[in-house]
C-alpha cells in the first residue's frame, strides 16, 4: 500500500494525527520564545528569572505528563483528546489573561503540559496503538505536524504580535484552538476510533478491550535490561540537539561563521527532518523499529564529525542536514519500539514515562552546556563528548537488533 492508497483508507486517524502535533505548536519552545521578550517588559523580569520560571514549568509539566499520560490507557480516546483539547484552550486562556507572574506560570505549565506534552503523546501513542502492519505510515504521516508547525507559526506569530501585541495575540490562538481543535477530534474520531483503524487491529480486539502482543506494565518495563539498554538512545537526539540550538550563537562565533548561516541551515535542518520522518515510515514497516533503532542516530554522529572537523560554512549545512534525519526519524523509531517490546495495552503508560525522560534531558542539557561554556570549555571538548555519547548510545541499542525476530505486536 502506497502512501497515497494508505491516507485515502485511514484518512482520519492519519489527520487527527496530523492535527494534533500541528497543534502541540502552541507549547512548543520555537513559538513561545516569540513572546518572551513582551513577557519582560509586562511582568518586569530579565532573561535569568524567566529562564527559571520556564524551566520549573517544563520539568514539572514532565512529572505530571507521567500520571495524566498514562490515563490514555484507560480513557475512551475521544473524551481523552478532547480533556487534551480542554486543558490546552483553559491554558492559553490564562496567559492571556495573566496580571501576575505566577499566572503566567501557570499558564506556561498548561501550554508544556497540554500543548508539547500531551497533544504529541496522544498523537503518536495513537497512532502506535491503531496501527500495527502500517504502524510507521502512521507515525511518518502524523508527525508531520511539528514540521507544519514550525513552518507556518513563526511567521504568522510575529506578523500577529507587530499588530495586535502578546495578550490579544494570545487571545486569538485560544479562539482559533476553540474553534479548529475539538471539531477536528470530533469528527475525525468519530464514536468508536477502532472503525478507522487499521484491519488487524479491529481483528485482534475483543469487548475486554485485548490488544495483539505482549503486553508490560510500568513497573515490569523498569525490571527489564532492555529499557536501560535503548534508554540514551532514545533521547540521544533531543538533548544533544536543543544544547546545540540554544547556544548557536556561540558555536558559529567559535567556528567563525555569521549566525545568518546557522539560521539558514535550519531550512536544511527542517527539510530533512521532515522527509526522513515520511521515509522512515515504510522502513520500520518493512524491517521493524527493531532494527533501526540502533543506526538511526548514524547520520547526527556524522553531522557532529563535520562539525568537528570543518570550520567552512559548507560543514553547518551538513551538519543540519544529517541532525535533521536522526531527528526525523526519532520519534517514529522510538515509538514503535516501545510498541514492539511491549505491546500497547499499556503503551501510553509506558509511552509518558520515556516522555519525561526526554524531557528530563531537555532540561539538563541547557544547564550543562552552559556550565562548560562559562568554566572556559570550548566546542572542541562539547563536540567531542556528544560524539561519544552518541557511540555509547548506538552500542548499547545493538543489543536490541535481536529482538526483531521475538516481536509479534
Amino acid at each position: 500500500m502506497n502512501f497515497y492508497q494508505f491516507v485515502l483508507r485511514y484518512h482520519r486517524l492519519v489527520l487527527f494525527g496530523l492535527g494534533l502535533t500541528f497543534f502541540s505548536s502552541f507549547g512548543q519552545t520555537f513559538l513561545i520564545s516569540l513572546f518572551v521578550p513582551e513577557f519582560q517588559n509586562q511582568f518586569g523580569i530579565s532573561n535569568a528569572y524567566f529562564g527559571v520560571i520556564y524551566s520549573i514549568a517544563t520539568l514539572t509539566s514532565a512529572f505530571v505528563l507521567v500520571w495524566i499520560g498514562a490515563r490514555i490507557d484507560r480513557v475512551q480516546l475521544r473524551r481523552y483528546a478532547l480533556i487534551v483539547a480542554g486543558g490546552l484552550i483553559l491554558s492559553t486562556l490564562l496567559i492571556a489573561a495573566s496580571q501576575w507572574v505566577w499566572m503566567l506560570f501557570l499558564g506556561l505549565f498548561g501550554v508544556r503540559l497540554f500543548g508539547q506534552g500531551l497533544c504529541g503523546h496522544t498523537a503518536n501513542t495513537s497512532m502506535a496503538r491503531y496501527f500495527i502492519a502500517l504502524r510507521g505510515k502512521a507515525l511518518g504521516i502524523a508527525n508531520l505536524g511539528f514540521s507544519l508547525g514550525e513552518a507556518v507559526f513563526p511567521i504568522t506569530i510575529t506578523a500577529m504580535l507587530s499588530v495586535v501585541g502578546w495578550r490579544l495575540g494570545w487571545t486569538f490562538i485560544t479562539i482559533f484552538i476553540l474553534f479548529f481543535l475539538p471539531a477536528l477530534i470530533m469528527v475525525t474520531l468519530g464514536r468508536n476510533p477502532l472503525d478507522h483503524a487499521e484491519e488487524g487491529v479491529r481483528e485482534h480486539r475483543t469487548g475486554s478491550e485485548k490488544l495483539p502482543g505482549s503486553q508490560w506494565r510500568r513497573r515490569l518495563v523498569l525490571r527489564d535490561p532492555r529499557f536501560y539498554l535503548l534508554l540514551p538512545g532514545s533521547f540521544a537526539c533531543p538533548f544533544l540537539l536543543t544544547g546545540f540550538f540554544l547556544y548557536q550563537t556561540q558555536l558559529a562565533s567559535f567556528k567563525g561563521w555569521d549566525i545568518e548561516i546557522l539560521a539558514s541551515a535550519f531550512v536544511a535542518f527542517a527539510f530533512t527532518k521532515s522527509a526522513a520522518s515520511v521515509a522512515s515510515g515504510p522502513l520500520i514497516d518493512r524491517f521493524k523499529a527493531c532494527r533501526i533503532f540502533p543506526f538511526y542516530l548514524l547520520p547526527l554522529l556524522a553531522g557532529l564529525l563535520l562539525l568537528f572537523l570543518f570550520s567552512h560554512p559548507w560543514a553547518a549545512f551538513g551538519y543540519m542536514f544529517l541532525a535533521g534525519i536522526s531527528m526525523g526519524i526519532a520519534s517514529n523509531v522510538t515509538t514503535s519500539l516501545y510498541a514492539e517490546l511491549y505491546g500497547t495495552a499499556n503503551l501510553g503508560t509506558i509511552r509518558s514515562m520515556m516522555t519525561m525522560f526526554m524531557v528530563i534531558s531537555t532540561a539538563i542539557s541547557p544547564v550543562l552546556f552552559g556550565f562548560l561554556l562559562d568554566a572556559g570549555f570550548t566546542f572542541v571538548l562539547i563536540i567531542q563528548s556528544s560524539m561519544t555519547f552518541v557511540i555509547i548510545s548506538i552500542i548499547l541499542a545493538i543489543f536490541i537488533y535481536r529482538e526483531a525476530d521475538n516481536t509479534i505486536s
